[in-house]
């Protein structure tokens, strides 16, 4: 690819430069023919004055050497002169070669009028360049005009040569700078054909690749960067695969063994109907959290690909959260459950179900790994940016060094808090519910020593319709 890439930048360039030298020359032959035929038309009026001046002093022009054959006159000389009466008729020629010159009836006409005009004809099959002029007084009675003429061919003769070697120049340029473009090309892609090696050596599963080469130049340093942000995101998936793999596992091992365990126990001899609905019961109950685990993970697959998007609208938060207080409330056992909603409503822009599952699993988080006679505390406050949702308990806690990773995938801080284990991804799929709302989520000792996780929602999330919002917190 960067040799294709590099051929491709010589050519253009060398064809630009190509096309940008003929058209150079083009313009200066152009430039150069304006200039030769003003210095013909010069050299011309200046002989027309000179035999004008020579016919009215002695009544005929100046004779031209009649011993030079066609080629060598025009070569030479090149001064064709002709004496006209006014109905274009040849009354004097400086030489015979002159009589085949042809009549401009318009130029005659512009010279009768006593002005000089300049034209263009033809001339033994060439072009040639003629300036009528009015006889001064004193010449011949019957002349009227004085025709001046030089052919054309030894001007379009030097007008070619300078094109030629305009367009020779150019196409020597245009070869150069091929060469040029070709090396200085391969010079700058050096460095990202190197870039592009340690890229692609790269290898998966091996963390702490970084692309080092080049990374000093300016024009490659943020390509470097880039590169080596993209290597450490795939660093940190890397290791968040190797661990839900790893975690997963052990996940699945748990409740499967329990289930073949309780099973075989039965089928090992004749129980008691008794017996079997324990049996029973235990096995349903480890199916219960093997499709928990499933749902976990597929809500947390959805989110994470991006196939399930909030979609934001007006939301009374509060409403929200007294349905979740609601639901915790009926499982709540030995624990003691303090919850005072806000007089008035809150509102913010949010996806409610995802909302209302981030909530669930917060409380659910709390209760699992408490014991009874616990207390939780479940507080909703606003505030200008939007609103603030803490769930706090009276528990164990957690050591301040594990809590920065409580939302990771499959991580339990379970020497520290107690209650049955979960899937290990509740907190993950509530940070990644929030961060889809532009939110923060974070968990911190509470005043008690237990745990206390703060969700805070904006009230301008993604997609919010700012007139429905105030109109709701206005009604």
């Amino acid at each position: 690819m960067a040799r294709s890439l590099q051929r491709t930048l010589a050519v253009r360039f060398s064809l630009t430069m190509a096309v940008a030298l003929l058209g150079m020359g083009l313009w200066v032959d152009r430039g150069v023919r304006r200039v030769l035929l003003d210095v013909t038309d010069r050299g011309l009026h200046a002989t027309y004055q000179l035999q004008a001046y020579g016919l009215a002093a002695e009544g005929r022009i100046t004779p031209g050497p009649g011993s030079l054959d066609q080629e060598r006159f025009i070569g030479g000389v090149n001064r064709l002169v002709l004496v006209r009466d006014a109905t274009g008729r040849i009354l004097q020629a400086n030489v015979e070669l002159a009589r085949t010159l042809s009549l401009d009836s318009t130029a005659l006409a512009g010279a009768l009028t006593g002005e000089s005009v300049f034209t263009t004809g033809t001339f033994q099959g060439q072009r040639a360049r003629s300036v009528y002029g009015p006889v001064l007084p004193g010449g011949p009675p019957s002349a009227a005009v004085l025709q001046v003429a030089a052919s054309l061919t030894p001007f379009e003769q030097a007008a070619r040569r300078i094109l030629i070697s305009m367009l020779g120049t150019a196409l020597v340029g245009a070869m150069v700078t091929l060469i040029g473009a070709w090396w200085l090309a391969r010079s700058a892609l050096a460095p990202v054909a190197e870039i592009a090696r340690q890229a692609a050596s790269v290898q998966w599963g091996t963390t702490g690749q970084r692309i080092t080469v080049h990374g000093d130049i300016e024009e490659l340093r943020g390509l470097v960067q880039v590169l080596n942000a993209m290597l450490e995101r795939v660093d940190r998936f890397s290791e968040w695969h190797r661990r839900v793999i790893r975690d997963l596992g052990h996940d699945l091992r748990t409740p499967i063994t329990a289930l073949r365990a309780e099973l075989e126990l039965a089928l090992r001899s004749k129980r008691e109907p008794d017996e079997y609905r324990r049996v029973l019961a235990g096995c349903l109950e480890e199916a219960d959290r093997l499709t928990l685990l499933a749902d976990a993970l597929s809500l947390l697959g959805r989110l994470e690909s991006g196939d399930l998007r909030p979609s934001p609208e007006p939301t009374d938060l509060r409403k929200l959260v007294e349905a979740a207080a609601g639901r915790i409330r009926g499982r709540m056992g030995g624990h003691v459950f303090n919850y005072a909603p806000p007089s008035a409503p809150v509102i913010v822009s949010a996806d409610a179900l995802l909302v209302e599952r981030a909530l669930d699993q917060v409380l659910d988080n709390a209760l699992r790994h408490t014991v009874a006679g616990t207390r939780i505390e479940l507080r909703l406050n606003e505030h200008e940016a939007g609103a603030t949702i803490t769930v706090e308990d009276d528990g164990d806690g957690v050591p301040d060094e594990l809590l920065p990773h409580l939302f990771e995938p499959f991580y339990r801080a379970d020497a520290a808090r107690r209650g049955g284990g979960g899937p290990g991804v509740g907190l993950t799929i509530v940070a990644t519910i929030v961060e889809r709302h532009r939110g923060r989520v974070w968990a911190e000792r509470g005043s008690a020593g237990g745990l206390r996780v703060r969700i805070e929602l904006p009230s301008d999330a993604p997609g919010p319709d700012a007139t429905a919002v105030a109109s709701m917190k206005n009604p």
